[in-house]
């Protein structure tokens, strides 16, 4: 019934009805099975993930161990600012796909392709920081911490010279980033990406029925 009645609007196109706005408003708005909703609900909760998780730890690094691991603290508030920005954006566009006020047709589409761009980015963006926040904590314990454990193959030192040092850690950082790649795919796939696959298949449905 519900696919009917998107067929219906889309033939529609430019002449829908108020009618006809209104019902596809209702489609995209149910809180129980609209893709478009349940994005919008998952990436609430990521939001708030992001804010209790990253400002507990941001709070916590600027004041422990005297303000010495501050660094730690501005590179986790530099990445959480990078999420508020693709929050907002990604928000936005959510909230456009819900408004009815120009065709249907072209901008449905349109968004949806937009929208898969955004994913794809959040997934490259999660898993290009694996290796950016290897190098930036090799580095702080090169600067800070390399005289804690000298036997450690990841600190410099007479035992482990700095070659091996750098191979121990660029083979580690390619372990952990091709696993959260998988992991991160995962996720992705099952907060967005299997949704945006619905809006498509409905599309493609509809556009079918006009050929």
């Amino acid at each position: 019934m519900e696919l009917d009645q998107w067929k219906e609007i889309w033939q529609a196109d430019t002449s829908a009805t108020h009618t006809d706005h209104q019902i596809l408003r209702a489609l995209l708005d149910k809180k129980s099975g609209s893709p478009v909703e349940k994005m919008k609900r998952n990436l609430n909760a990521e939001l708030w993930l992001i804010i209790i998780s990253y400002g507990a730890a941001i709070l916590f690094y600027f004041f422990a161990f005297n303000g010495r691991m501050i660094e730690i603290s501005w590179f986790m508030l530099m990445v959480g600012a990078f999420f508020i920005v693709y929050y907002i954006r990604k928000r936005k566009l959510l909230r456009e796909m819900e408004d009815l006020s120009s065709h249907v047709k072209s901008n449905l589409e349109k968004q949806v392709h937009s929208l898969e761009t955004y994913i794809r980015i959040y997934l490259v963006g999660g898993t290009a920081l694996i290796p950016i926040s290897m190098l930036f904590f090799g580095w702080l314990m090169y600067t800070k911490s390399r005289f804690i454990s000298p036997g450690n193959i990841l600190f410099p030192s007479e035992q482990n010279p700095l070659w091996k040092v750098l191979a121990a850690w660029f083979m580690l950082t390619a372990l952990i980033t091709v696993v959260m790649y998988y992991i991160n795919k995962w996720y992705v796939r099952k907060l967005y990406g299997r949704h945006v696959e619905n809006l498509k298949a409905v599309l493609d449905e509809m556009k079918g029925d006009d050929q």
